[in-house]
């Protein structure tokens, strides 16, 4: 969904607690939690290979993400 005041940008969800329970990787804020946001695809997977273990690659996944600039 398309959102005017927002650019389009890059997330890493990980699925941690079950089949379809997906989280987005965070970074400490202002205003406590916030989703990490990347510029690029390439720059979301290069973050998302800390994230990737062996035989579990796919509970990892880049995600587009409407993010306030």
């Amino acid at each position: 969904m398309y959102i005017e005041d927002r650019t389009m940008k890059y997330a890493v969800m990980i699925n941690a607690f079950g089949e379809d329970d997906w989280i987005y990787v965070t970074e400490d804020c202002l205003d406590g939690l916030c989703v990490k946001v990347y510029n690029t695809s390439e720059e979301a997977e290069d973050a998302a290979e800390v994230w990737r273990l062996p035989g579990k690659e796919r509970n990892v996944k880049v995600v587009t993400y409407a993010s306030k600039d």
